[in-house]
């Protein structure tokens, strides 16, 4: 849990002024009705946000005929431009995630990203597009710090593999509802080139898109600022200050020197996966197109109703799987399974872009989707075991700051560089990613086996070390 710093006074001499000496109290957990309630309406939060984060993958095709882009710059648009400035955002934020009340910071990211969204309705270039895509990361950089940090507080160790993983569903919803309505929108206004707004006038049918799916996130601002905040309950309480006082960054940085081949191992392989997830995500309904002439509509569809059956079971599994690991004794357990998950997701990966017919190309992308889903509940998790209680905040940016400065960032990007630059011609994406895709899963598992005794040598360190502040 993030732990608070209250101030005792021990004067050393009678005459002498008083000496404050900081102790630790941790806050109060909430009960169990409300820690769910407030998974819930994170939940809801996460779907909104991966909507307005994917529904560009349906898109590419009219974006490009509209815009004069190629593949390589509707990547940078997908991945890249959205994701180095969610990561930048993601240091700052997350110090401030120490700090301030966390459902007001996300009620102000969620602002954010949901008018950006609505922004990518209005542009008319490349640039815009490239500068309204970069609104929404920094918007979203809020939410993940942000969700490390309460689901820490709300639930104890042991249970917090399935509160993540049961969070961690929502992002699947999300794509999958993006893809869904998206490929709905598209069918819809199919042969129409443009669409006739109330007061906006006429816009193009994909940027009609953007402005249907940017405004709802608003409407779950009040249920974010209804969540229990440990750290206004305990002001309420009179039990002290009201702000929290996150860890210097000199020694953040020395816990990292300490302990950086856990660190450096464990974020290389939520990466790598992240990269396979996002990087196959980005371009299915393309290559489904592309590869099987399959209509970009029916392709989301399906491939949407794919992502959420085997996204959303491969979260539940991957968190049930590892708590019971941590319960057994098994405390790199979290870093283990994401191993075995891309090990698992390997021969999936190789299959899918070579398979005969689009049903089973669907098939084998579901059961890569299935293993690589892990992550979602291992990657975050893995990280408040790193990092002490006080500094998960900070921890949770720095992890995001490589997680999506290139997973999201370059996964979209290594396929659709492979695509332009090395073979040449947009019809053979099907070679890119079968050559991509697998390269990640294997690189993947050998980050995560080789973290194993960094990462437990972690994880007893910090136990040893709130033991001591317990018992001090």
């Amino acid at each position: 849990m993030i732990q608070n710093i209250g101030h005792s006074v021990l004067p050393a001499d009678p005459a002498a002024p008083a000496i404050p000496k900081p102790t630790t109290l941790q806050p109060a957990p909430p009960g169990p009705a409300v820690a769910w309630y407030g998974v819930a309406v994170l939940f809801v939060v996460q779907i909104f946000s991966f909507v307005d984060r994917q529904a560009l993958s349906l898109l590419i095709a009219p974006i490009k005929a509209d815009l004069g882009m190629s593949d390589t710059e509707v990547s940078l648009v997908i991945g890249l431009g959205f994701a180095q400035a969610y990561a930048v955002a993601s240091l700052p934020i997350g110090r401030l995630v120490d700090r301030v009340s966390r459902p007001a910071l996300l009620s102000a990211g969620l602002a954010l990203w949901c008018g950006c969204t609505f922004l990518c309705g209005f542009v008319r270039s490349f640039p815009q597009l490239a500068l309204a895509r970069s609104g929404v990361g920094i918007g979203e950089a809020t939410g993940t710090p942000i969700v490390v940090s309460l689901l820490g507080d709300w639930f104890p160790p042991h249970r917090r593999g399935l509160a993540f993983a049961v969070f961690a569903v929502s992002a699947y919803v999300g794509t999958g509802l993006a893809l869904v309505a998206g490929s709905v929108i598209v069918r819809a206004f199919e042969g129409l080139v443009t669409v006739d707004v109330p007061v906006i006038g006429p816009v193009r049918t994909w940027q009609f898109v953007f402005l249907l799916i940017g405004p709802p996130g608003l409407l779950v601002i009040p249920f974010v600022l209804s969540l229990y905040e440990p750290r206004r309950s305990r002001a309420a309480g009179g039990a002290g200050r009201t702000d929290v006082v996150a860890p210097d960054l000199g020694r953040v940085a020395a816990h990292y020197r300490r302990h950086w081949r856990a660190f450096a191992t464990q974020h290389a392989a939520s990466t790598l996966l992240a990269m396979l997830f996002y990087g196959t995500g980005a371009w299915v309904p393309e290559f489904l197109r592309r590869t099987y002439g399959l209509p970009i509509a029916q392709g989301g569809l399906w491939f949407g109703c794919v992502t959420v059956t085997a996204g959303a079971l491969g979260v539940l599994t991957g968190g049930a799987i590892s708590d019971r690991m941590l319960r057994a004794g098994r405390t790199d357990a979290r870093l283990r399974v994401t191993g075995i998950a891309a090990l698992c997701a390997l021969p999936f990966a190789a299959a899918f872009p070579q398979a005969a017919t689009p049903t089973l190309a669907l098939a084998l992308t579901g059961g890569m989707i299935f293993f690589t889903a892990a992550i979602s509940t291992t990657g975050s998790t893995g990280v408040q075991e790193l990092a002490p209680a006080r500094m998960r905040g900070t921890a949770s940016a720095v992890y995001l700051f490589v997680f999506n400065g290139l997973g999201l960032s370059l996964g979209p990007t290594v396929f659709a560089l492979l695509t332009d630059r090395v073979l040449g011609n947009e019809a053979l994406l099907w070679r890119a990613l079968a050559v991509g895709a697998p390269a990640l899963a294997v690189l993947s598992a050998l980050a995560a086996f080789a973290g194993l005794r960094p990462y437990r040598t972690c994880v007893a360190a910090n136990a040893a070390s709130a033991a001591d502040s317990t018992h001090a």
